[in-house]
């Protein structure tokens, strides 16, 4: 099929409206790779009709004025599907387009003047093209078709009848605001379903129709955010400065916690020395510039740091980590900033990032073999290592819930090994001290590798798969993993040392003392450290 893209917008391969249309074109494509060809009105020369009929008498078919429209003409009529993309400008379309429709049709009209079925007047056309379908893609800046496409709408279905499809979408505008990403790009995916429904069927399913039809959002926010966003002011004329605007424009899109209590952010920003809040409550979000409140967490940076983190031009978690912006107060409630004004898969705030079902994890999994060896064999030396062995062999059962690690394979591996060398009556001080360098040794060797040993199984709290990218995070975890490593070999000398003594079988009893200290310092740790971290102050001139 050959197919053609005519993009009337005066915005160029900028335009709202045509990302719509490749959204479209991306949705057509997944049945087959067509013939496409995109033609740029804004950037061909294409003269308004004149008049002068001279395509009806002199040059039957054939316009006079030597611009590009002939070679656009020779497209249009040999394509099998013509998709037309331009924003509302006026009740119709842009100046430019407008009148290469003009030149086109008088170029395939004859001169005769019929009576349709209808009773009204029409031209017959010299190029047959009734097997000819047509695609009219449409943003405006308004929130609503009503009263603004009507002009639009009632010309295309007297030029191609039952031929054209129409998707018309208010709120275009939106699609510019990187901000709002997450929020329009659901909006291109059912476009681009619609394309694959439409090349496959000929239609465009009612259910698709129904969420296209959609607005982006509730009116009232659109026109505030609307509003908001020219540089001179609100519609008002209030006169606000940039980064006010962009705090209330996030306001704007808030998504409520459900909490009772209010989370309250203060943003100082150290470029414009001014000092905002949003007060995020249970149904609606307020900005506020005077009369401030008691804050949950202070974010400080320049203006210019936070806004391209908003953007999702840099990376939120990357900046934390490089001091770009500090934080103070309640660290953990930065996570609001991704979960109530999600964005760009949660780049936007410096969180920890967006919810993305980690995947379910339990270091007991990792745990429960050497704990099992430790605790049995010092005890029962006779028969501990058949019940290490047992305990060990049915943690694979539980990886139907839990996904394992390579660490909890790997665990059951060297238990099974050790229980083997208990077996063979090798010595028992040697195989259990030997277990406790080697579990050491997995948390050290793991500072060598992407991900540290302890993050595969704290990162469910960070964002799930995200996490890996938080460099904050796997700070606070490579630290973890030193201590923890060098703890286990500090055990595996006093272990050595035990197991030669009296009191070896109660070794693994004895030796749980230090882990459970270690385990409540490294819940505190995890906590704190990030925020400690978070407190530093911004690096001079970010």
């Amino acid at each position: 099929m050959k197919i053609l893209l005519i993009n009337g917008s005066p915005k160029g391969e900028k335009s709202n409206t045509l990302k719509l249309a490749n959204a479209f074109m991306d949705g057509i494509n997944t049945a087959v790779n067509h013939d496409v060809e995109k033609i740029n009105v804004t950037g061909k020369n294409i003269e308004p009709c004149r008049g002068c009929f001279c395509c009806f008498e002199k040059t039957p078919g054939k316009c006079v004025i030597a611009d590009d429209t002939a070679a656009i003409f020779t497209q249009y009529v040999g394509a099998d599907l013509v998709i037309w993309s331009f924003p509302l400008y006026c009740y119709g379309m842009p100046a430019k387009i407008k009148g290469l429709l003009e030149r086109l049709a008088m170029m395939n009209n004859l001169p005769e003047i019929v009576i349709k079925e209808n009773g009204s007047a029409k031209h017959p056309k010299r190029i047959d093209l009734q097997n000819q379908r047509h695609v009219l893609i449409s943003t405006c800046g308004f929130f609503t078709v009503k009263n603004n496409y009507e002009p639009l709408i009632k010309q295309f279905e007297i030029m191609f009848a039952d031929h054209c499809e129409k998707i018309l979408c208010p709120q275009g505008e939106l699609f510019r605001i990187s901000q709002l990403e997450e929020k329009t790009n659901e909006y291109l995916s059912c476009a681009a379903k619609a394309g694959q429904e439409y090349i496959n069927t000929g239609r465009i399913s009612g259910e698709t129709r129904q969420v296209l039809n959609e607005p982006l959002y509730p009116p009232e926010k659109f026109i505030e955010m609307a509003n908001l966003s020219w540089e001179n002011g609100t519609a008002s004329g209030e006169t606000i400065d940039k980064a006010a605007r962009m705090l209330r424009q996030m306001a704007v899109i808030y998504k409520p916690h459900g909490k009772d209590k209010d989370i309250i952010f203060e943003f100082y920003f150290t470029d414009l020395e001014k000092t905002y809040q949003l007060v995020l409550g249970k149904s609606a979000c307020a900005f506020k510039d005077s009369e401030l409140l008691p804050y949950t967490l202070r974010i400080e940076t320049s203006f210019e740091t936070w806004n391209a983190i908003s953007e999702g031009k840099l990376d939120g978690k990357e900046a934390l980590f490089q001091h770009k912006y500090s934080v103070q107060g309640d660290f953990p409630a930065i996570d609001y900033l991704t979960s109530c004004f999600i964005n760009k898969g949660g780049t936007n705030s410096g969180s920890s990032g967006a919810k993305n079902a980690p995947d379910k994890r339990t270091m007991l999994l990792f745990l429960v073999p050497f704990i099992a060896f430790w605790t049995a064999v010092p005890l029962f030396p006779d028969f501990g290592a058949y019940i290490a062995l047992a305990l060990t062999s049915a943690m694979p059962l539980f990886y139907a819930k839990y996904k394992p690690t390579f660490y909890d394979a790997l665990s059951v591996f060297c238990v099974v090994i050790f229980c083997i060398g208990v077996f063979l009556q090798f010595s028992l001080p040697f195989v259990v001290t030997l277990s406790y360098v080697v579990f050491g040794l997995f948390w050290l060797g793991s500072l060598f590798t992407r991900v540290p040993l302890c993050a595969w199984y704290s990162s469910k709290d960070w964002g799930g798969g995200d996490a890996f990218g938080n460099p904050l995070f796997m700070l606070t975890n490579k630290i973890l993993c030193a201590l923890w490593g060098a703890l286990y070999l500090v055990l595996a000398i006093w272990t050595w040392r035990l197991m030669k003594s009296g009191f070896s079988s109660y070794t693994g009893l004895i030796n749980s003392a230090a882990p459970a200290i270690m385990g409540v310092f490294t819940a505190v740790f995890s906590k704190k450290f990030p925020a400690y971290y978070a407190k530093k102050n911004v690096c001079p001139g970010k």
